[in-house]
């Protein structure tokens, strides 16, 4: 008996046939299943996987994503959306998949424009310091030591630093020189001195 004949054999027998319809779809099934492509919705911000994202294509496929971002890349399509509340809107082309992970970005809300309504505390703070207490109002009820009219104390002193106060200022200048002119003069007396020391 020839090898070909023996595969034939083998193959052609009821049992076999029977036993080849059984594994054959089994198979195929999970070469299937391993060939789909798995990948996985992130969040660009905090970097964690993101659940419940629409994923939808224009052709009709709808899925929607695990608890652990993941999603089956369907076998063929145009484009992949992905859609999801509290992330921007995006779209990927069958040419921009590389890799396994999809990134998208949180939602920002801008406002056009924010108007505050408040106080100044500062203000407020500043008049009750400057507000006269209960005691300061007493006292100024109180009749005055001093009788109101010029306040001889400050002319007192306007007249010292116009008059006197000058000539004090000018001596003291002039002995503050006087000092540094004799420091110098003995100074220079000392350096003489070791000069014609050395001379000798």
């Amino acid at each position: 008996m020839r090898p070909v004949s023996v595969i034939k054999a083998v193959f052609l027998h009821p049992r076999m046939k029977q036993l080849f319809a059984f594994i054959l779809p089994l198979v195929m099934g999970l070469a299937s299943e391993s060939a789909q492509r798995k990948m996985v919705v992130v969040d660009a911000d905090l970097k964690v996987p993101v659940r419940d994202v629409q994923v939808f294509t224009p052709e009709g496929s709808s899925q929607q994503t695990a608890w652990d971002g993941t999603f089956v890349v369907p076998d063929s399509f145009s484009r992949l959306n992905f859609r999801h509340p509290h992330f921007e809107q995006r779209y990927i082309l069958p040419s921009e998949l590389r890799g396994d992970t999809v990134w998208l970005l949180p939602v920002s809300h801008v406002l056009g424009e924010v108007v505050i309504w408040g106080r100044r505390r500062f203000d407020e703070r500043m008049k009750n310091i400057l507000k006269p207490s209960p005691q300061q109002i007493e006292r100024d009820k109180l009749p005055q030591a001093i009788p109101a009219g010029p306040d001889v104390l400050a002319l007192a002193g306007w007249l010292f630093e116009k008059t006197v106060g000058k000539a004090i200022e000018k001596r003291s200048r002039r002995k503050k020189n006087q000092k540094a002119m004799r420091e110098k003069e003995e100074e220079y007396q000392r350096k003489w001195d070791l000069l014609g020391d050395t001379i000798k």
